[in-house]
């Protein structure tokens, strides 16, 4: 931490990335960073190579951040990714990046260290870490940053119902309502409204999940023809897993998303035992023990099998 403190005093124009599709803990980590640094009299914007989905926008935000193809690296003097656990997760946005001094803040524990200056710590949400930054930087919290890391820390533990809520990120919820949150606003948007498409998604989804291996195995494929056909949006696939893993026996989830032609985005939950990321780590991808990801090639008859076969070896 004190290498990412004394990086930050070092420069004055930030540059803060994120990983490719951001969630709300990469969102709300990013915007975090970004506004406290602005609170220190730096300068700071998120940069982005899309909108953000639409339960992630909120006014306070809007102005945080831009578009990839709108920035150069002239603008920036120090670079810092936040979430991310590779490089290759950074996609379009990973030259930019790598053409600044840098600066890596994750907690995912299968991060590569990829930056010159790289802090990583097991924690519920990187947004946790980020809060914990502003406070060794003595930077003021003010309405924006209180918003930023609720949303961060809420969506990576499941509104605080997963298993890797710790006792110090409710403290932190705590304190964040106690200091004027906007909490049935921001819970509202984020976990009780979608669109008549993402619910119609929701309905392929389930539709589609198999049980294998006596019930301990619940595999869900969602084709992109899936998602145009429901008229939903790409950022609408995020909380589909929960429903594989929420089947009573369930101890190993996996959606399986099609990206392109032949290449696929795979999402692991595991409910109890299971070590989903090692299982991820197999192929090039990685995460957390019960919530991991991965990116596999083939065919979808080809693809399934490869994964069943590997998670198979994680279930008793």
């Amino acid at each position: 931490m004190k290498e990412v403190v004394a990086f930050l005093e070092q420069h004055n124009k930030f540059a803060v990335f994120t990983h490719l599709n951001p969630d709300g803990d990469a969102l709300g980590s990013a915007y975090a960073l970004a506004q406290t640094l602005n609170n220190l009299g730096k300068s700071a914007e998120v940069i982005l190579l899309c909108e953000p989905p639409a339960k992630y926008r909120f006014g306070r935000f809007e102005r945080l951040y831009r578009i990839l193809g709108d920035v150069s690296a002239a603008s920036y003097d120090a670079a810092v990714a936040v979430d991310c656990a590779t490089a290759k997760r950074l996609s379009y946005a990973q030259e930019l990046f790598m053409q600044l001094p840098n600066c890596n803040i994750d907690h995912h524990v299968s991060n590569t260290n990829y930056a010159q200056i790289n802090y990583v710590a097991d924690l519920p949400a990187t947004g946790e870490i980020i809060w914990q930054l502003g406070e060794e930087l003595g930077a003021r919290a003010d309405e924006t940053v209180r918003m930023a890391v609720y949303m961060a820390i809420s969506t990576d533990t499941g509104n605080f119902t997963y298993s890797n809520t710790q006792k110090t990120t409710l403290e932190l919820f705590s304190r964040l309502v106690a200091e004027g949150l906007p909490l049935s606003a921001m819970a509202e948007q984020i976990f009780n409204r979608r669109s008549l498409g993402a619910t119609k998604l929701i309905a392929r989804f389930i539709d589609k999940i198999r049980l294998y291996e006596n019930g301990m195995l619940a595999v869900s494929v969602i084709m992109l023809d899936d998602i145009e056909q429901s008229g939903a949006d790409l950022s609408d696939t995020e909380i589909l897993i929960d429903y594989a893993r929420e089947v009573e026996g369930v101890e190993i989830a996996a959606f399986i998303r099609e990206m392109s032609r032949d290449t696929y985005k795979i999402s692991l939950r595991a409910n109890i035992y299971a070590d989903v990321g090692e299982l991820a780590a197999q192929f090039g991808g990685g995460g957390h023990v019960k919530a991991a990801g991965c990116m596999l090639k083939g065919n979808i008859y080809d693809v399934t099998e490869t994964l069943i076969k590997a998670a198979r070896n994680y279930l008793k």
